[in-house]
């Protein structure tokens, strides 16, 4: 596990790379503190595409900080932040998906994101049109909410498999 030293000495790195399309940084016990560092460096990163953040245990802070990285960051084109303890920090990834027009995949499985978070994702989903692929599944997401999104045109994912 590279912990939140390793996710930090990995952010500095980044902020001088221009070659790295993918970093696959999944179970490595991050937490906010790294996600922090990592979203600090995504702000002017042009080269990656593809970032990996599952079951990092990150919470809200990183959540937000990864959430403001993705309204001015144009070249990830994937984010996967599946296992993760978000919830109501996806208001905060939804507000960004309004401005951020790089981004076709956000995987979002298993964060506790409850009805506050969908209601502010479906919202996104309507200015948003570069996402293809959303990920909600095992989240505590209720009928309604859930109704709001299956009518956008993206494809969900809400279903256990």
């Amino acid at each position: 596990m590279i912990g939140v030293a390793g996710a930090t000495a990995l952010a500095k790195a980044l902020a001088s790379n221009s070659s790295l399309p993918s970093l696959d940084l999944s179970s490595n016990h991050i937490g906010d503190a790294g996600a922090t560092a990592l979203a600090k460096t995504l702000e002017s990163n042009s080269s990656l595409t593809s970032l990996n953040l599952q079951s990092n245990q990150i919470g809200d802070a990183g959540a937000t900080a990864l959430a403001k990285a993705l309204e001015s960051n144009s070249s990830l084109t994937s984010l996967n932040f599946s296992l993760n303890q978000i919830g109501d920090a996806a208001t905060a990834l939804a507000k960004a998906l309004g401005s951020n027009s790089s981004l076709i995949s956000l995987k979002l499985f298993s964060n506790q994101i409850g009805d506050t978070g969908a209601t502010a994702l479906a919202k996104a989903l309507e200015l948003n049109l570069s996402l293809i692929s959303l990920d909600l599944r095992s989240n505590q997401i209720g009928n309604a909410r859930a109704t709001a999104l299956a009518d956008s045109r993206i494809r969900l994912d809400m279903q256990e498999q």
